[in-house]
């Protein structure tokens, strides 16, 4: 299978751009070591802290971007975001619930890239890196301006061996 995002890369910086945003390749190891490195660094609490505030607001940037560069709606914006993530290699995403009147949700992730290189570990959640893209996604699609008022929280992760899947729950 060969990848489906578009890669478009510049000839003369060589720097590379899906859906018109710049991209960088790595491996996965590369990204992995170093979210273990800051974590053991600053302690789960505070990075977890540091991630959810970054990656709501690149969530949010991106989805801002598809809507300028797609014309796609809020609702069909959420979704593209996480086939894109899905198509990235982060994971794949699945949307599970999705109730905007309710304000809240779920999601499924087979295969993440931090539960992957963890392996097994009773009762550990690796994966709340995508509690911040969660919170962000979901921000924007509400059209809430502070994604802190969204509450996200990694329930189960596949490395834990319980479950084959990690599970979001959202709410605002």
């Amino acid at each position: 299978m060969q990848p489906v995002v578009p890669i478009d890369v510049d000839d003369t910086t060589g720097i590379w751009r899906t859906d018109g945003l710049p991209m960088v390749y790595l491996p996965r190891h590369f990204l992995v070591n170093n979210h273990l490195a800051v974590e053991a660094a600053l302690g789960r609490d505070s990075y977890r802290a540091i991630l959810r505030a970054s990656t709501a607001k690149s969530a949010i940037e991106w989805c801002e971007a598809q809507v300028r560069g797609k014309g796609l709606d809020p609702a069909a914006t959420f979704r593209h975001y996480f086939q894109r993530l899905s198509q990235r290699g982060w994971g794949q995403f699945s949307i599970d619930t999705l109730d905007t009147t309710s304000r809240r949700g779920s999601i499924s992730l087979r295969n993440s890239i931090f539960a992957l290189e963890a392996g097994q570990q009773r009762g550990q959640r690796v994966c709340y890196m995508f509690e911040g893209f969660i919170t962000g996604a979901f921000s924007f699609l509400l059209g809430i301006v502070d994604p802190t008022a969204v509450e996200c929280e990694e329930t189960y992760c596949a490395c834990d061996g319980r479950q084959d899947n990690c599970r979001f729950d959202f709410a605002a």
